[in-house]
């Protein structure tokens, strides 16, 4: 018994429905909630429990098939091997916890050939680790011993009939064999007196089982390694069989995808020289088998830490192996190896394993290449699973890595906002200093790029501003709207009724009655009275029209030598006005067109000149010496001036 109640993982969640059930053990789908990025591919704490009963028979009287299998899977490591987590007992039931996976027989129709290639060649390396290093024999080699985790790697399981050859006899094949697996085992297995060759025989039928649909064409050798299965591995005459290490040399496993898995699989004792030619030309012969196949069974070996850190790796695969294909490359960019489908099912799963890597190496490669591929990570990815890792690596003591990291960051601000990547609180210490935009009426969107921050064709109600924009469209009617927010120039315009007159005299052009503390009101309306017609007009006037070149019109409109009081040149002088105007943005200085060689003294009639206050010179009165004595020190001993009228400057006689 390999634990009690109390040996329970916590944060273990089992699914209520079993994926498999067999004679010995039902198995389930977990999930653990406090750890696990080492037990899933997709980082969610996915596990397999199996839950077996107590079974009656004459090789579980010591412990139930399930306790001796997981007592075999801890004993008996190696990389094909299913990975022992946990176990304990619960009452009359058996767990056992592994790495996730699923039965071959559930998804050997969705694997290619290269796929059950490189898989049989799993199976027969973990065989040749029991047979040759551990001494012991396996007895159960089938499809249902057979599990593939979730990278798509086939594993050896069913360990529960595994023994020492010592122990391996008839007697012991003759008590197993009510629940091996039948096609699996020898005729005349117990009229043999070798018995250390079973193992062989039920590869080669699991060869023809897991190839029988398949064409054997699909896979190099593969007809040439059927023939040596039959011929061979199932010779009536068990001396005859070969052992399990030369099945391995059989150009059936040595075809070059093989060879690149293999060498991948053993990189750490391979020479540097070549580690760099095979990482040299590794893309090139990659590019001829199937891009799924390849992501596969080979991502995970192409970014395993020993692939990442070495230097001709870095350089000629993981910058393309890190990248998306994108259809729409722009000039001397390199395109990605895998499309962008394939990069989010097979490599984005091991990407956000590698940023759980606390190597500061395998860290600054991945933020190298971070703009490369973070647009494949969905929202919650990034939040939840880069940005946090991201934030840890700010603290660090490497100056490198912390810049590095900084870079990265910026990158995640368009896309989860400063908040979430900033944190804290927030305030605006900057403006926008831009000049504010001045639409124009007649101006058309046609010549304005498209991509000009500063396009005029945007209305100012667009913009931030801290007043609110006058609507014009209830006063004059345009091709466009007229945006004004700024306040109107006291000075009024021309009239839109040819029967109304327009005062000549400066001083009478704007009524007195009108109160002057409107200007303060930035969307003011102007209203000229007429003296002769008792009419009004509101006429808008934009505060963006200088003041001069409106006085300069409207001296062209006006005779200011003739008296107004005659209504018909009051009359010709409207008539000329509406005639020389034809839209009220001529008015706008930035429309006029001023010929300054003909322009005289005349033109520069100042209309503001009797609103100049007349301040005069200060009248300095001479005082007498006293001829009498008094008390010069007082306010109320002067002489007034015999010129000066006595009521001057008093406005009223106080008499």
């Amino acid at each position: 018994m390999m634990g009690n109640e109390t040996s329970q993982l916590s944060g273990l969640k089992i699914e209520d429905k079993a994926t498999e059930i067999t004679d010995f053990w039902s198995h389930f789908q977990a999930t653990i909630s406090d750890s696990c990025r080492y037990f899933s591919l997709k980082d969610d704490g996915s596990v397999s429990v199996f839950k077996g009963e107590v079974v009656l028979g004459p090789l579980w009287t010591m412990a139930t098939p399930l306790e001796k299998c997981s007592n075999n899977l801890l004993k008996y490591r190696h990389p094909c091997i299913v990975r022992y987590i946990s176990s304990w007992q619960q009452r009359f039931t058996f767990h056992l916890v592994t790495e996730f996976v699923q039965p071959l027989s559930h998804v050997i129709i969705g694997q290619t050939p290269l796929q059950i290639c490189i898989g049989l060649n799993n199976i027969l390396r973990a065989l040749v680790f029991l047979h040759e290093q551990a001494g012991v024999s396996h007895n159960n080699v089938g499809v249902s011993s057979i599990y593939v985790t979730g990278d798509g790697q086939w594993k050896l399981g069913g360990l529960q009939y595994l023994c020492n050859f010592t122990d391996l006899n008839p007697t012991y094949l003759k008590h197993a064999r009510i629940h091996r697996y039948d096609k699996a085992i020898d005729p005349d297995e117990e009229s043999h007196d070798i018995t250390s060759k079973v193992d062989q025989y039920a590869f080669a039928v699991l060869v023809d089982e897991v190839f029988k649909e398949r064409k054997d064409d699909d896979v190099p050798y593969l007809r040439e390694f059927k023939t040596y299965c039959k011929d061979c591995l199932q010779n009536n005459n068990p001396s005859l069989r070969p052992d399990l290490s030369k099945i391995l040399q059989h150009s059936f496993f040595n075809h070059e995808f093989i060879s690149i898995y293999k060498f991948l699989n053993f990189l750490a004792i391979k020479k540097e020289d070549d580690k760099s030619q095979f990482f040299t030309n590794i893309l090139k012969k990659l590019k001829c088998f199937d891009e799924e196949t390849v992501a596969k069974q080979l991502s995970g070996l192409l970014l395993s830490r020993l692939t990442l850190l070495d230097s001709t790796a870095r350089r000629d695969v993981i910058p393309y192996i890190l990248k998306p294909k994108n259809e729409r490359m722009q000039n001397g960019e390199h395109s990605g190896f895998f499309s962008l489908s394939v990069f989010k099912e097979h490599v984005k799963p091991r990407l956000l394993q590698l940023f759980g890597v606390r190597d500061s190496q395998v860290r600054m490669l991945l933020l190298m290449h971070f703009t490369k591929y973070v647009q494949v990570f969905s929202h919650e990815e990034l939040s939840q699973h880069i940005l946090p890792e991201l934030l840890l690596g700010i603290k660090d003591v490497d100056d490198n890595l912390v810049a590095s990291t900084l870079v990265c960051l910026s990158e995640l601000v368009p896309i989860l906002g400063a908040d979430a990547v900033v944190g804290g609180k927030r305030s605006k210490f900057f403006t926008d200093g831009r000049p504010k935009l001045k639409m124009n009426v007649l101006m058309t969107t046609s010549n304005t790029p498209k991509d000009d921050m500063y396009s005029s064709t945007k209305s100012l109600r667009d913009f931030h501003c801290s007043e609110d924009v006058y609507d014009t469209s209830a006063a004059l009617t345009f091709e466009k709207t007229i945006a004004l927010n700024e306040r109107p120039s006291p000075v009024g315009g021309e009239s839109h009724d040819e029967d109304i007159g327009v005062e000549r005299n400066a001083n009478n052009l704007i009524n007195s009655e009108i109160e002057w503390d409107d200007w303060d009101n930035t969307n003011h309306q102007v209203t000229l009275n007429s003296n002769e017609t008792g009419c009004e007009n509101n006429i808008l006037v934009n505060s963006d029209f200088e003041v001069d070149n409106l006085m300069h019109n409207v001296e062209k409109m006006i005779n200011i030598e003739k008296p107004l009081s005659d209504p018909a040149v009051l009359e010709r002088a409207a008539q000329e006005a509406k005639k020389n105007i034809l839209d009220i943005s001529e008015l706008d200085i930035k429309n006029q067109k001023i010929d300054y060689s003909k322009k005289n003294a005349a033109d520069d009639i100042d209309f503001f000149a009797d609103m100049i206050p007349v301040i005069e010179k200060q009248k300095i009165i001479s005082i007498p010496e006293p001829n009498t004595i008094q008390d010069i020190s007082s306010k109320l001993n002067f002489i007034p001036d015999e010129e000066c009228d006595e009521n001057e400057g008093w406005g009223e006689n106080w008499s």
